[in-house]
């Protein structure tokens, strides 16, 4: 009988849309497994992708290497008495910046660093999303709230800003046109 009662009345709630509802504001417990697995799926999907980013933000390094060190043994054979640093130095950052440049503006890079960001903004939504649900539970304030306590005291003092400025302003207008008033006199 009791069961055939719980039955009938998870029916009509999942009918009315309350289930979810119900679930997920006065049992947030519920909601913490789903969190957990989302937040470890996030985590999971940045590692390959800060792999695939490193792979390709490393490679004009590796260009630009080659061709310093080709760059080098032509010098070594023109001149073989020794060159100045700074010619040196001036050659590889000229390469490196050419080889950077040209990678940072490259289709491949841009995609990987955007699916790199996607991953990382997800993760810390997730994380954010645990923190609040775990915070909840034990009566912490979330970030949301601090976020609202801090609104709320900027527009408070912005308003007592006013509230002194207004008489401060009329008492200035008032002497003004007293001043005004004698000069004219």
């Amino acid at each position: 009988m009791l069961l055939r009662m719980t039955e009938i009345w998870r029916n009509n709630m999942e009918q009315a849309g309350e289930v979810e509802k119900l679930w997920s504001n006065s049992m947030p417990m519920w909601n913490l497994d789903r969190q957990v697995y989302a937040l470890m799926a996030a985590w999971m999907d940045v590692g390959p992708r800060l792999a695939a980013y490193h792979a390709i933000a490393s490679m004009p390094w590796n260009k630009a290497y080659e061709r310093y060190s080709a760059t080098l043994a032509d010098t070594k054979e023109e001149d073989a008495k020794g060159s100045d640093w700074r010619k040196a130095f001036e050659a590889w950052r000229a390469i490196a910046n050419e080889e950077l440049i040209s990678n940072f503006r490259s289709q491949d890079f841009l995609v990987a660093q955007r699916e790199l960001l996607r991953a990382a903004l997800d993760l810390r939504t997730r994380q954010q999303e645990m923190a609040d649900s775990v915070g909840k539970l034990y009566g912490v304030p979330s970030q949301q709230d601090f976020d609202e306590l801090t609104r709320q005291m900027t527009e408070l003092r912005r308003e007592l800003r006013a509230s002194t400025r207004a008489p401060r302003d009329a008492d200035e207008g008032a002497a003004a046109s007293d001043n005004k008033a004698r000069d004219e006199s």
